[in-house]
Parts: structure tokens; sequence; C-alpha cells
């Protein structure tokens, strides 16, 4: 899945490549992410991340819709730009602007209803470091633009300028061998990244009334995940959540098709059907895994299961029983060769 590659010092390099959405989410280290994939078909997904000393910079693409979820430290800012973004998608409950910055990090976390064929491009700095950076009155500025995750427009022109810089520094890291051997140029470099964020930063404007009124959208579909993923093994009906999170069955509709672009019911059942995948792992059976999940016909469960993830349950089970298997194979240690 992952192939790391150490240059030197304080430079590092990693590409990977995943077919699962579990896996992905796992690529970046210190993100403490979720991945539940939304549209139907084969995932596939790829990062590349260097690593100078502690500033970060990825591309990754991933294929299917995503709803993804997660939290970073409090001294880290993490900001991204789509470098392909062909479908709408929706950040904390916010609609994304075609000229964009997402801001990661905060204290609640992000979630984003990411869509398909997304390639995302994103920087993690020390918080820090980049408000030292800072004069007194954009730091003042941007302190409490930093405390919760939000995606804000951006100038095309700074937008555009920021994706080039992101594209061109991975491409030369993937080329060169001078940013693992010249200290001086990684110094330059890394001053280079703080001040792009910094002025992406302060370029970026945020529209708090409007963000308000999508998040209370999103926070609604919010309880409701939460609800459903709590009681993941039960076959909620949508009656049951709307008595539970105290909303109507229309307003329930509404926002999930605003923020998730699909219906509660169809939510209901990705959840099901993820949980089951994982479970594949690890039971002895298709149908185990398919009656703990409350799927009680198992062609309609193989033909949901394949409709969103691309293949048969079963296959899905073989294979992971093959992945397991090669695991403990890989730890059988042979004796040492008799003396002559």
């Amino acid at each position: 899945m992952s192939q790391p590659q150490e240059l030197t010092g304080d430079f590092t390099l990693r590409t990977a490549n995943s077919s699962d959405a579990d896996e992905q989410a796992a690529l970046l280290t210190g993100w403490n992410q979720s991945y539940l994939q939304l549209s139907p078909g084969r995932f596939a997904g790829t990062l590349t991340e260097s690593c100078l000393d502690e500033i970060r910079l990825f591309i990754e693409s991933t294929s299917q819709s995503l709803l993804q979820g997660g939290m970073l430290g409090q001294d880290v800012i993490a900001v991204g730009l789509p470098l392909r973004m062909t479908a709408p998608a929706v950040f904390c409950g916010t609609r994304v602007p075609q000229a964009a910055v997402f801001v990661f990090s905060g204290r609640d976390g992000f979630e984003f209803r990411s869509p398909p064929g997304l390639i995302m491009s994103g920087i993690a700095v020390p918080r820090d470091a980049l408000l030292d950076l800072l004069g007194g009155e954009d730091r003042d500025r941007l302190v409490p633009a930093l405390s919760r995750a939000h995606v804000a427009g951006v100038g095309e022109a700074s937008c555009n300028a920021m994706r080039q810089f992101v594209v061109a520094v991975t491409d030369l890291a993937t080329r060169s061998a001078r940013l693992a051997s010249d200290p001086s140029l990684r110094a330059t470099l890394r001053k280079s990244i703080l001040s792009n964020v910094a002025r992406l930063l302060l370029d970026s404007r945020f529209d708090h009334e409007s963000a308000a009124r999508e998040r209370r959208r999103w926070q609604i579909v919010a309880r409701v995940r939460d609800l459903v993923q709590a009681r993941s093994c039960e076959p909620l009906s949508i009656a049951e959540i709307c008595k539970v999170v105290g909303v109507s069955r229309r307003t329930l509709q509404y926002c999930f098709e605003n923020t998730l672009g699909s219906s509660p019911h169809e939510f209901l059942r990705a959840v099901r059907l993820d949980g089951a995948r994982r479970m594949l792992r690890a039971a002895p059976s298709v149908t185990d895994a398919a009656m703990h999940f409350g799927f009680w016909h198992l062609g309609y469960f193989s033909r949901d299961y394949r409709g969103l993830f691309g293949e048969l349950p079963s296959q899905a089970h073989r294979r992971y029983q093959g992945l397991a298997s090669c695991a403990s194979l890989a730890t059988i240690r042979l004796p040492p060769p008799a003396s002559a």
C-alpha cells in the first residue's frame, strides 16, 4: 500500500496507494481521520506527502465521494486547496466555492463531504511558527479565524498561485535530492511555505452569517450520524431518528440532501454496509457480517454491497482472508541453518 522513501536528514518523501477508504484515511498521520464511502464503485486513492522538518505538504486523490471527519492537534494549522473538484462539496456545513481555502484545524475538528474524483492539496505547519510571522493587527485578525475549521473564499489569483506552489514543491521533492542534502535550501523553502500560508489565510474571506445558517443544518446531520454510528447494528427507522433528534421527516430530508447530497435512507444503508465491510475482515463468514448489521436477505445484501463498493461481499471476504493468511506467513521465522 505505502512506499515510504526516506531521503536524508530532515526531509522525507512518501507515496502510497490504497483500494479501501479506511486505508486511505490512515495514510495522513496525526489527522485522526475516518472515511465513509458515499458514492457507488470501487475505491482508489493515492497520497504523496513531503515532510520538511515539522512542515508537511501533501496531494491526495480519492475516486469516490466520502464523508470525512478528523481532528488535528492544537499546535498545528492545516490548510487545503482543491486541485481538481468537478462536483459540489460541503465542508463543516458550508458549500464550497470554486476558489476556496479549507482550514482543517480547530477545536471541534472538521467534517467534509468530498465529491468523487477529488484531488486535494494541503499544507500543515506549526501554529506558533505561522503566527510568529505576523504583525499585531494581522495576528489579531487571524487567531479567531483559526479557532474553528471552516472553508473560506479566496481570490482566484491567490488560489491558483498557491496551487501551483504546492504542486511545484511536491514535483521538485520527487525529482531532486538537493532538499535532503542542503540545509540552507530547506530553511529557505520552510520560510517560503510559512509566508505563503500566512498570505493565503489573510487573503481569504469568510461569511460568518451564511456559515452559521448552513452549520445548523450540518449539526442535524451530525446528530443523526452519531446516533446511527452508535447503533449501527440496529436497523433504525426514519421515524425513530426523527423522534430522537426532534425534527420532522421533511426537515431531515432537506438537511441530508443539502449537506450530503443523499437521502437519510441512503445514508443509513451506507453506514450499515460500511460496518459489514469492516467486519468482513475478521468475520468467519459473509452471513455473519450481514446478519450482525441487520441484513436479513443475503441476496439484497450482496446486491447493495456490490452497488456501493464495486465487488461482492464474498469476493471481499476472500481477499481479506487472503491478506490475513499472507500476514501470518510473513511472521514465520525459519530456524538458523545447521552448522557444517
